[in-house]
């Protein structure tokens, strides 16, 4: 009960921590992070290690370099859930989905983020560059980037091509696979 108690102080002595433990809903990159509680990357990066260390999280792919998951253990759910009454913040759903973690990691980078998060129907690269100038135009991305990143997707099976009559080059659509994943990034992104 005292380790306890001593983890409650440790989480509510600092701001950071407790807003990364509260807007945590499903396993999330420190990048994701940092984007939606508005805390530098380094700050969640360090943060997110040591909840890890204290029970609280752990990492759904610890074998990769970059795009580290990080989802919550049973105690963190429990802590989370404490400190979202406690300030009076509506407790959401821990959401962990059964997912291939490491794709999904994998996934996460901006790049195939962003081209991920574009195919709202079947598309051709070109289509969806115009999406990304349109709708990320920060973005530095070329069409021969996105053909490489959806020959990537379809040997993962994230897309599958959808042929069009009289149309020379194929459009490509999400597979089911590949909606789960864009469900995640988008939600991901969202602030709590």
């Amino acid at each position: 009960m005292m380790q306890n108690s001593n983890v409650h102080k440790w989480l509510t002595e600092n701001e950071d921590r407790r807003k990364i433990l509260i807007s945590i809903d499903q396993p999330v990159t420190a990048r994701q992070i940092s984007k939606r509680v508005g805390i530098r990357l380094d700050s969640c990066s360090h943060i997110l290690r040591k909840l890890k260390k204290k029970n609280l999280t752990l990492c759904l792919n610890p074998k990769s370099p970059n795009s580290r998951l990080y989802g919550l253990t049973q105690k963190g759910k429990v802590y989370r859930n404490q400190l979202s009454k406690k300030h009076g913040i509506p407790v959401k759903k821990y959401n962990l989905p059964h997912v291939n973690w490491q794709l999904y990691g994998w996934v996460c980078f901006d790049h195939r983020a962003a081209t991920i998060k574009a195919l709202n129907e079947p598309m051709r690269a070109s289509e969806i560059k115009k999406i990304l100038r349109l709708h990320k135009p920060n973005i530095k991305i070329s069409a021969n980037n996105i053909r490489d990143i959806i020959r990537l997707f379809e040997a993962k099976n994230i897309v599958e091509p959808v042929k069009v009559k009289k149309m020379a080059y194929p459009r490509y659509q999400l597979t089911d696979i590949g909606i789960q994943l864009k469900k995640l990034l988008t939600n991901a992104r969202m602030r709590t």
